[in-house]
Order: structure tokens, then C-alpha cells, then sequence
């Protein structure tokens, strides 16, 4: 049986791809320093859901605070989702998000041991603002200080585990949505709004816009880049491929028209042609049915996105 761990393991992506792992029959080991105190109910929620799995071991503990030398010994494989995520983060933060981001991933990446291979997931944001069809080569280019900390994250895992002969995957991802989406994303506080019966329905922009996926759409792609021997060293953008997506599932969700820019030469996609290609990549959710899941869920555990 192979053995996983899973920084960030009570976020939003890792809780997801724990419960997957899980089902799959993986033994996982989750860490996660729930320093959010305002998330203390989906904490508790969510360690519910997991804790019963005589699989799962859970260390309540930021990374910085653990022996992740020992944690990491005999592991197949290290999906490291831990990050910093406020996006009310500024420049003046810079050194934060660098030690938030940077830092950890540093320290994971020298504890590793030769056969780990290590699974870390950046953001598109690290393409900054493009026009046109984007892939894995495109220059990177970013613009705020989370996604230069996600490029100087990318950069320092191929440049260590190169140096310590550790295998890597990098995705690269748009926005995600589904049950369990933070409540500070733009599909969660709209669904939100609605279900108070609050008529300003508007939301600030998510840190991409280009493209969004829902959750249970890119966690098998994850697995599989986790699993399969020959997947290492490797970059790849997980995407729907269209464009507009993300912006069509915000007139979904208000019932607004969204009009698209006149200059289709300002329009932009993400290519996912490499991860189709190499991981058999494929959506199979569309938007409407994405929606209406993440809307029920919220709603079955309206006492949680309700709490303030």
C-alpha cells in the first residue's frame, strides 16, 4: 500500500484529494496547522469526515513546526497544497508570503528522500496578463506577490530536486470550485449572498479569471501523476481548454449577462492539450451541474457559511 502525505490537508483542495486518496485505498497522512481560527467549524467538519478512515493520520501542525524529516521517511509520494492564500496580501507582506510559500516548500523539498516524488500545485496567475492561447511554455510573468512566490516555488522545486535526484510533477491551475471552496472565492460568497436573500450580488474578482475547473474534475490527475513512474520532472496546466468559462459561471450563479470583450484578440485560454495528452485529462463537469453541487452543499452546511 502506498503511503501519501498531504500538506494543507484541511483546505479546500487538499481535504478534496484526501477523501479521494482515501476511497482509493492510500494510507495518507494529512498536516495542517488549522492557524485560521475563523475556519474552526470547517476544521472540526472536515476532520469528521476523515478521521473515522483507520487510514488517514492527521498532525495538527503548521510544517515549520514539524519534523517533516521524519514524516516524509518511506513515503511514496508528497502532494504539497500547503499555502498562503489571503489575497489581501501586499507588497509590504512580501517576506511573509515569501516564507509562507518559499520557505516551507524549501524545507519539504530538502527532507525528501530520493524515491519521492513530489507533487506540488502553482497557479496560472504565474503567466500574469496574457491574451491568446497560453501552454507550458509561455513566459511567466507575474504580477502580485503571490504568484512571484508560486514562479520562486516552481523554480526552487526543479532546481532541488534536480540537485537531490527527487522526482516532481508541477500543475499549474485556474480557479476551482465545488463543495468545500473557500468562503473569500467569488462562486462561494455569490452562492452565499443569495441564500441570505441579498440582492447586491456582486464579487470581487478571483486571482484568475481565465479559467476555472470544478474540484472533482482534476483530483484522478493528480493521483495519476502521483502514481505513474514515467510522470516526473514534469510542468502542466490543468484547464477546460475554453474561454470565458469562469466568467460564464458568474452570470450562472447572479443571472447576469456577461458580455464578452468586442477585440476577440483580447480574449485568452489555457491550453490543456499536454495534461490530455500525458494523464488523460479530461472535464467531465460542466458548469450547470458544478454549480447546482457546490449550491447544495453550501446549503446542507449553511451554519458554517453563515457564521457571520
Amino acid at each position: 500500500m502506498k503511503k501519501i502525505v498531504v500538506t494543507g490537508a484541511l483546505g479546500f483542495i487538499g481535504f478534496s484529494l484526501c477523501l479521494r486518496l482515501l476511497d482509493k485505498g492510500f494510507k495518507v497522512v494529512g498536516i495542517d496547522g488549522m492557524i485560521n481560527s475563523q475556519l474552526k467549524g470547517f476544521y472540526e467538519e472536515k476532520l469528521l469526515w476523515v478521521g473515522r478512515n483507520s487510514q488517514f493520520h492527521f498532525i495538527n501542525k503548521r510544517i515549520e513546526d514539524t519534523d517533516i524529516k521524519a514524516v516524509l521517511r518511506g513515503v511514496d509520494t508528497v502532494y504539497h497544497m500547503a499555502a498562503s492564500t489571503s489575497k489581501e496580501r501586499s507588497w509590504d507582506e512580501l517576506p511573509k508570503t515569501i516564507e509562507d510559500n518559499v520557505g516551507v516548500t524549501e524545507k519539504i523539498i530538502s527532507a525528501c528522500e530520493q524515491n519521492t516524488k513530489v507533487i506540488y500545485t502553482s497557479s496560472t496567475q504565474v503567466y500574469g496578463e496574457r491574451t491568446g492561447t497560453i501552454t507550458e511554455n509561455t513566459p511567466l510573468n507575474p504580477i502580485t506577490p503571490y504568484s512571484l512566490t508560486k514562479m520562486a516555488a516552481e523554480a526552487l522545486i526543479k532546481s532541488k530536486c534536480k540537485q537531490f535526484g527527487v522526482p516532481y510533477v508541477i500543475f499549474r491551475l485556474p480557479t476551482v470550485y465545488g463543495p468545500w471552496q473557500r468562503d473569500d472565492m467569488s462562486y462561494c460568497k455569490l452562492i452565499v449572498k443569495e441564500l441570505m436573500s441579498d440582492k447586491n450580488t456582486s464579487a470581487t474578482s478571483d486571482r484568475v479569471t481565465e479559467d476555472v475547473l470544478y474540484i472533482e474534475d482534476i483530483l484522478d490527475t493528480l493521483i495519476e501523476a502521483g502514481i505513474k513512474d514515467e510522470c516526473k520532472n514534469e510542468v502542466f496546466n490543468l484547464s477546460t481548454g475554453k474561454v470565458n468559462e469562469w466568467f460564464r459561471g458568474l452570470a450562472l450563479i447572479s443571472n447576469k449577462t456577461i458580455s464578452e470583450p468586442s477585440d476577440k484578440r483580447l480574449l485568452v485560454s489555457i491550453s490543456n492539450e499536454k495534461v490530455v495528452s500525458q494523464l488523460g485529462f479530461k472535464v467531465v463537469t460542466n458548469l450547470e451541474t458544478g454549480l447546482k453541487a457546490q449550491k447544495n452543499h453550501i446549503k446542507k452546511y449553511k451554519h458554517l457559511y453563515l457564521r457571520q
